[in-house]
């Protein structure tokens, strides 16, 4: 089941989806190594998405409830097209939450008059969910970071098993920020970072 605008608005699908996809993402990123090679770095989890799969019975149908095909397929572009969160609701599973329409796909076969439909939805956060988890009440921003607190030292001492990759994810938050680092303290091989080497930062 679809409701849309606190319940005002419903669409219950009479034929149980052939398919549903519902895949739950991570933004990991993949960065490269001062040295050479890559990483996966984790980035938390993303938002998820559900992909079903089913058809809208025509009035000839045994499954026909008495709701034209076209009055849901319209229903369900005017939710697309106004940004609006819709509450997806799927029983026998622990869906039952806030998503946006990312697409609406109809499908006519020939000598068949139902119609095919592949629906994509992505779960939608609220922004005051949003900025509970910032901390920041009232924040419209999508994403939030906690301002960083710590005070940059000046210099930093070269030590064992340093690498300049390490140093400025340590102090910089970044580790693609090696470049900057060497061009500040004239490091023209990174791979040869001796120790007791005081950097400035």
């Amino acid at each position: 089941m679809l409701w849309h605008n606190n319940g005002e608005e419903r669409i219950y699908f009479t034929v149980n989806p052939a398919q549903i996809a519902v895949s739950r993402p991570n933004r990991n990123r993949v960065l490269s190594l001062a040295m050479g090679g890559t990483v996966n770095a984790w980035g938390g989890r993303g938002l998820r998405e559900v992909r079903l799969e089913t058809f809208l019975p025509d009035a000839g149908s045994p499954f026909y409830d008495g709701t034209d095909p076209q009055t849901v397929l319209a229903m369900l572009r005017s939710w697309q097209d106004s940004g609006d969160p819709v509450r997806l609701i799927l029983s026998g599973s622990d869906i039952n939450d806030a998503f946006l329409i990312e697409d609406v796909t109809e499908t006519l076969r020939e000598g068949d008059r139902d119609v095919g439909l592949t629906l994509t939805l992505r779960e939608y956060k609220f922004k005051s969910a949003l900025a509970a988890l910032a901390g920041k009440s009232g924040t419209s921003g999508v994403s939030f970071q906690r301002q960083d607190e710590r005070v940059l030292p000046r210099t930093y001492t070269v030590k064992k098993g340093d690498t300049l990759w390490g140093i400025a994810c340590r102090f910089y938050g970044d580790g693609t920020k090696w470049g900057t680092l060497a061009a500040k303290n004239g490091v023209s091989d990174p791979r040869k970072l001796q120790i007791g080497t005081v950097l400035t930062l």
